[in-house]
């Protein structure tokens, strides 16, 4: 049976929403009450709080290190299926690693390392240890995913159809190393990589040594877990992008990455002679 089958059969069912930042968690929360949903909000900061508040039974500002606290929020509400969305910076953790609760520091303890992709999964076992399920963020969200194809009118030239290749291979192995999911190219050359600090800032420095026009590349993660990774542009990837200048291409992979505010950012693309390709 298909994701959407199940949503639409479940149509009174909780959802335990923990939301992050950016505009996601909102349409997330919005598409969820569309569908039936009563939804019991998590919210990792005021910003996100603001955000999904209208589309809610009721919400929560929470520590993402009171593991504790947040499992018992979600357990008096009777939540049983939980989805998480929405950017939660890593730098912002890590610089508040005196504040995990004791369930939170016995967890990490049995970590392997601290990659994303391992601090993800040992999330979802505990839920599920603990009787709940992590849905995917595309169950509700799946009009947000484009189909292969350039979306905007512009037309992306020979070359740049060359560095689109070029930086997808190479996105795909630096994915796959778990370093990040973005690069940045120019003229068959790296220019940019993105690390922990992000698509928006990788993007920036690319443009600054660049100095002109350059082919950015987003993929999601090869094995990568649905219920937590997907990769996501919108307004502020474009405007990392143009800088200063105009030109250039966003090149993201096809089915697998959230375009947010599409008509926005059409637009925008346009205006500033950017092409915009699913590939």
């Amino acid at each position: 049976m298909s994701s959407q089958a199940t949503l639409t059969q479940n149509s009174t069912k909780l959802i335990g929403l923990v939301a992050g930042e950016g505009k996601l968690p909102e349409l997330l929360a919005k598409s969820a009450k569309e569908k039936g949903y009563r939804v019991i909000a998590l919210a990792l900061s005021p910003e996100a709080e603001n955000h999904v508040v209208s589309h809610c039974e009721k919400v929560h500002l929470i520590a993402p290190g009171q593991l504790s606290r947040n499992y018992n929020l979600m357990k008096e509400a009777g939540v049983k299926d939980v989805v998480f969305i929405g950017k939660i910076p890593k730098l912002n953790i890590l610089q508040n690693l005196h504040k995990l609760d004791w369930w939170a520091v016995r967890e990490m303890s049995k970590l392997s390392n601290f990659n994303d992709d391992t601090i993800q999964r040992a999330m979802g076992d505990f839920l599920d240890r603990h009787g709940m399920k992590v849905l995917s963020q595309s169950d509700f969200l799946r009009h947000l995913f484009p189909d292969f194809g350039v979306i905007t009118k512009r037309q992306p030239t020979a070359a740049e159809y060359a560095d689109i290749e070029f930086g997808f291979k190479l996105a795909k192995e630096v994915s796959r190393q778990d370093i990040g999911q973005t690069v940045v190219v120019k003229d068959q050359m790296i220019i940019a990589i993105e690390a922990i600090e992000g698509t928006d800032e990788a993007i920036r420095r690319g443009v600054a040594l660049a100095r002109g026009p350059v082919v950015v590349v987003k993929v999601a993660k090869e094995n990568r877990d649905e219920r937590f990774d997907t990769p996501t542009v919108g307004m502020s990837t474009l405007q990392a992008l143009v800088g200063k200048g105009k030109g250039g291409i966003l090149a993201v992979e096809a089915g697998h990455t959230m375009i947010v505010d599409q008509k926005e950012m059409v637009d925008f693309a346009e205006e500033n002679g950017v092409a915009i390709i699913a590939v």
